[in-house]
């Protein structure tokens, strides 16, 4: 009993000493449940009619990383939708990574790009597609709903109903194939702030911990967004562009 009381008051001691940190915390672009409702939608177009549609959100279209065969970082929002479009290994939640969108042989792929610090947009298309979404209808559903949403900062709700508004274009099938499972990702973004203890990594690790130590136990969700099978991508260049 004496061990137990001892454990307990070095728990308080340390919400005491340290009631504040400055840690490195994650920023997300958008607010999650609106990545989840992206997912969900986007899913549901998947199983409806094999078609993949997904988003990407950058912060900026400089530091992210990605570049071509000769090492240069893509900067611009065209060749890089094209290139995320064919090229880029992307995670998915239950398997490898997949590199191009889209089914195999299919080329039924839509990507939807934002950079948010220049303002700017793109919806690439895949090959057969191109006939159900038009250069011109990709155009109209951006300024419908994608444009007018994102210049009020709405990211998360202009890039659903842009989902929503492209899914309505393609035909519904009776053919199966395998979902991709992931259709959300965003360039992970850090900052330094001040976060309280209990709201920290550390604590929850420690909780767990505890609880174990006491004879209990905790489920710890984990949200992944969007890891290679190849498959899908071919874009014509198709699509539009954009800003806001």
């Amino acid at each position: 009993m004496r061990s137990i009381q001892g454990k307990i008051c070095a728990i308080i001691f340390v919400f005491t000493l340290f009631p504040m940190l400055v840690i490195p915390a994650q920023g997300y672009l958008i607010p999650l449940e609106w990545a989840e409702e992206i997912e969900y939608r986007a899913l549901q177009v998947d199983q409806e009619t094999t078609a993949e549609i997904v988003v990407v959100v950058l912060q900026s279209l400089t530091g992210h990383e990605v570049t071509d065969k000769d090492g240069n970082e893509i900067s611009d929002i065209v060749q890089l939708g094209v290139y995320i479009f064919n090229e880029l290994p992307l995670e998915t939640y239950d398997g490898p990574t997949v590199v191009g969108i889209g089914k195999e042989g299919k080329d039924n792929g839509v990507l939807i790009l934002i950079a948010i610090e220049e303002q700017q947009w793109r919806i690439e298309v895949g090959y057969d597609l191109e006939g159900d979404i038009t250069d011109i209808e990709t155009n109209r559903i951006a300024q419908d709903y994608l444009v007018p949403q994102l210049s009020q900062g709405n990211y998360g709700e202009g890039l659903y109903d842009t989902v929503v508004a492209l899914g309505q274009q393609i035909p519904v099938t009776n053919q199966t194939a395998e979902v991709r499972g992931t259709y959300y990702y965003e360039q992970y973004t850090s900052t330094e702030e001040e976060v309280p203890f209990w709201e920290t990594d550390w604590f929850l690790y420690g909780v767990i911990a505890l609880m174990i130590l006491f004879g209990f136990s905790v489920g710890v969700p984990i949200f992944r967004r969007g890891g290679g099978r190849g498959r899908g991508g071919r874009s014509g260049g198709g699509g539009s562009t954009g800003g806001w």
